[in-house]
């Protein structure tokens, strides 16, 4: 019985040919450049004296925390797929691996 079956190569291919591996790191990237937006707009709205304080209040807003977690959501989304796509690359060298074994095999024959 061979190491990687047919049915898995073809399932590694799809995971390969699949785009939402690159839809979530777009969205977790995208997500992401948005902290200090956020950040910075809830700095406006405070009425703090100084700019520490500032930021300390912003910080501990529950608009700033919200979008920490959303933040945390897509990237576990983003590396979940990154870890779905390395999992089917490394079964795809696997099987061009014990290919090229088989062939070499075949030639000492």
């Amino acid at each position: 019985m061979p190491i990687v079956s047919d049915e898995d190569v073809e399932s590694a291919l799809a995971v390969l040919a699949d785009e939402t591996g690159a839809a979530e790191r777009a969205s977790h990237e995208y997500l992401d450049s948005l902290t200090k937006s956020v950040l910075a707009e809830l700095i406006a709205e405070s009425n703090e004296p100084s700019v520490v304080a500032k930021e300390h209040w912003a910080r501990a807003q529950p608009k700033y925390k919200e979008h920490l977690v959303r933040v945390g959501e897509f990237a576990k989304r983003d590396y979940m797929a990154r870890q779905r796509y390395m999992a089917a690359d490394a079964k795809i060298r696997l099987y061009q691996t014990a290919s090229a074994n088989q062939r070499g095999m075949e030639r000492l024959r």
